[in-house]
């Protein structure tokens, strides 16, 4: 059973912020997860390409908000580790998304960035729940 994924840290193009911020998303993820997310997302290169549809998640369905179209996503709780700390979160899997299977993008209660005290390259762990039973 897959359960911890390793990778770095990378720079994303700055359109996680902008999705985080909108109204609908936030409180979805605060009513799943429990919290509400950072407004940005922390994107992570993987050492290994992977299939999050193979992953438990949760879905949050297509909306409407202001006459505009936003596309599901999925999401992972996870916790986000560093060498010294780890952080409860979550890999956010949008429906529609430019990255490739390598690139995954976490959100947590805080900017993961600052207080994890990361720069790009910085290797992170994921710990998963597990799989799907299939």
């Amino acid at each position: 059973m897959l359960n911890k994924l390793f990778g770095r840290v990378v720079s994303g193009k700055g359109e996680g912020r902008y999705y985080m911020s909108l109204l609908p998303y936030k409180e979805k993820f605060k009513n799943i997860l429990g919290y509400e997310p950072y407004e940005g997302t922390l994107n992570i290169k993987l050492n290994q390409e992977i299939n999050l549809n193979k992953l438990n998640s949760i879905i949050i369905d297509d909306f409407y908000y202001k006459n505009n179209k936003y596309y599901g996503v999925k999401i992972i709780p996870v916790k986000i580790c560093t060498k010294d700390y780890c952080v409860i979160g979550a890999i956010i899997y949008p429906k529609k998304t430019e990255h490739p299977n390598n690139i995954i993008e976490v959100i947590a209660p805080i900017k993961l960035r600052k207080y994890l005290f990361l720069k790009n390259n910085d290797i992170i762990m994921i710990t998963l729940n597990g799989e799907k039973n299939e």
